[in-house]
């Protein structure tokens, strides 16, 4: 009687069924870890004013609204006529502020004063910054000093000079402190979950389940079971493989589903296209660390040097990433930061994945750097997958 046991080849369903049974409890804890980090995130973005105009927005609300101020206040001193924003806002007949509007912007041909316009210009400030009390406190000041000279210098005094002095004054770097206030938070804080925060949970991952693949196995004679079936080392070698490729895909694609769903809860819309860009590439920066530990898994017979192979590529991925964020621009520019440190990030994978650039994909003006960057990434993964395959088909095993 003939034996029409198949021999498996290139893959193994029954491994792949046993891997996702003996890693399921991992898998969900991890999932939820990342899932809620991704949550928390999000909804700190949101806090910090993700859902402002941009700041080209502001500034040009600013630069309107400042408009209209002086405009009111020229008027008041040609005429006396008692003029103010909270006015402005009350009142609903607004033909006093259109003749006002319309007889100072008859000046110049730059000018375009409006109650339309002044009213969307608070509008804007107000969304931005809750309250436009302090534009028009700031105005005061600016005003107040434009016709002013120094009594030394003869110079013209301006509220800006006077900025810088006082901040100076106090042993700060006033270019120092402008960087500072013009910083992107959201920015900074984005760059902190994509490459510290939100790696850790995918990182642990891919360390422990890439080394109970195949060394941990090895090392504890349960490989033996494996090869006795009808199953060749190959089949063994690419389920694995496919196993650890497929994984962290599904934990990083719920991650963005999260991502997505959270934004559109708290600002009501989000970027998908970004999104998708920023967890693709965390995605393939995770498979180039995950095909490392693979690779070393297949390496070493014993689990002990596989997890420290594994998990100290991953290690010093993770505290060069957290060392280049205290060198980068931002910390600097926050005077935390120490620019020297910024070599870390030329000395870690995680210094290929590209948030500034991805952040662009969606908008009008899409940063192409990360291509390349992430085209290394999937070479390292690709190479490291085919090395540790190719090593486990002919390493002799201590069966």
């Amino acid at each position: 009687m003939g034996n029409n046991t198949k021999t498996a080849k290139h893959f193994s369903v029954p491994l792949m069924k046993q891997n996702i049974k003996s890693n399921l409890v991992l898998a969900v804890v991890i999932t939820l870890i990342f899932c809620m980090i991704t949550t928390v995130i999000t909804a700190a973005m949101n806090m910090m004013g993700t859902t402002t105009s941009p700041a080209v927005d502001i500034e040009d609300a600013q630069e309107q609204f400042y408009s209209h101020l002086f405009a009111m206040a020229a008027y008041k001193q040609m005429t006396g006529t008692e003029l103010s924003v909270d006015d402005f806002l009350e009142t609903d007949d607004r033909s006093t502020y259109d003749t006002v509007f319309e007889m100072i912007g008859s000046q110049s041909e730059d000018l375009k004063l409006s109650s339309d316009v002044f009213a969307d210009s608070i509008a804007v400030l107000t969304e931005a910054d809750g309250s436009v009390d302090s534009y028009v406190e700031q105005f005061e000041y600016i005003y107040a000093l434009s016709d002013e000279k120094g009594v030394f210098s003869d110079e013209e005094l301006s509220i800006d000079e006077m900025m810088s002095t006082m901040i100076s004054g106090m042993g700060m770097d006033a270019d120092q402190f402008n960087k500072m206030a013009k910083m992107d938070r959201t920015s900074m804080l984005n760059k902190m979950y994509f490459t510290v925060m939100g790696l850790i949970p995918l990182l642990i991952f891919v360390v422990i389940v890439g080394n109970s693949l195949i060394a941990s196995q090895v090392d504890c004679g349960s490989m033996a079971y494996v090869l006795a079936t009808p199953t060749k080392r190959s089949a063994v070698a690419n389920t694995q493989a496919i196993f650890l490729i497929l994984a962290p895909l599904i934990i990083c694609m719920l991650g963005c589903g999260v991502r997505i769903a959270a934004s559109t809860v708290l600002t009501g819309e989000s970027n998908i296209a970004m999104n998708a860009a920023l967890y693709g590439g965390m995605y393939v920066l995770i498979e180039a660390i995950g095909g490392l530990c693979y690779m070393g898994s297949c390496l070493f017979n014993q689990s002990k040097k596989a997890t420290a192979f594994g998990g100290g590529i991953a290690v010093w991925c993770f505290i060069a990433s957290l060392l280049g964020i205290f060198g980068s621009e931002d910390m600097v520019n926050m005077g935390v930061g120490i620019e020297e440190l910024g070599i870390f990030n030329k000395l870690t994978l995680v210094g290929l994945y590209d948030i500034k650039a991805l952040a662009t994909v969606g908008s009008g003006d899409v940063n192409y750097d990360f291509v390349w960057k992430l085209c290394v990434l999937a070479g390292v993964a690709i190479v490291s997958y085919t090395i540790g395959k190719f090593r486990f088909q002919k390493k002799d095993l201590p069966l």
